[in-house]
């Protein structure tokens, strides 16, 4: 898939959300509130990142740097979404009076990726609208501009229920076998929901 098709793609699901339900959990196509911190719980799993600097790709209106802070996160935090209505909003939610080391850049992540760097990459809920080609292109960069580990997850095709149908519904074996071309140290859950998994890709 094509960066300008997924676009599209990605548009056409998330503008209605946001019209309907803004910078809430609905308005990122999460189901529940209780789905997505289950995810984020999955990716914060990687390693103690408590001070560690964070690269979110397809931030949205950057809920995951809100889970973060609950927590006392104390790290340097990017967000990068293509989507401007989702920028807006993580900037209009983060003003830099009480986010200072929060910064969140428009735009589209495999256009710009060599230029960002941090010790751990994440994404989240990103790959549902994009196909295997663009998860690999996607992967391979985050793991190059990662020093030190990269965190993602995928809705998987062993799911009993499979919808919405127009999602991809990834083979976990078969993006766990491309991790391992880019290095040996690659690990999986599976065990959190029956339809996700997350997977944890380390430099060392």
């Amino acid at each position: 898939m094509d960066i300008e098709k997924h676009h599209h793609r990605s548009k056409d699901y998330y503008d209605p959300l946001l019209s309907k339900h803004g910078g809430s959990y609905r308005g990122m196509g999460w189901v529940s509130d209780h789905l997505q911190t289950i995810r984020f719980e999955a990716m914060y799993a990687i390693a103690d990142i408590s001070s560690a600097s964070v690269l979110d790709i397809g931030c949205g209106a950057a809920g995951f740097l809100d889970w973060l802070t609950q927590r006392d996160y104390t790290g340097c935090y990017t967000g990068i979404d293509f989507q401007e209505k989702m920028i807006e909003l993580a900037r209009a939610q983060h003003p830099g009076s009480k986010f200072p080391k929060a910064m969140f850049e428009c735009n589209d992540f495999l256009n710009v990726a060599r230029k960002f760097g941090a010790q751990y990459v994440f994404a989240s809920g990103i790959f549902p609208l994009a196909d295997m080609s663009l998860l690999k292109r996607t992967v391979t960069e985050m793991f190059y501009v990662a020093e030190q580990g990269v965190a993602f997850n995928c809705l998987s095709s062993l799911s009993p229920r499979k919808h919405p149908k127009n999602f991809m519904f990834a083979d976990p074996l078969e993006v766990e076998a491309f991790c391992k071309t880019l290095t040996a140290n690659v690990k999986m859950r599976h065990d959190y929901l029956p339809q996700d998994f997350t997977v944890y890709i380390y430099h060392n």
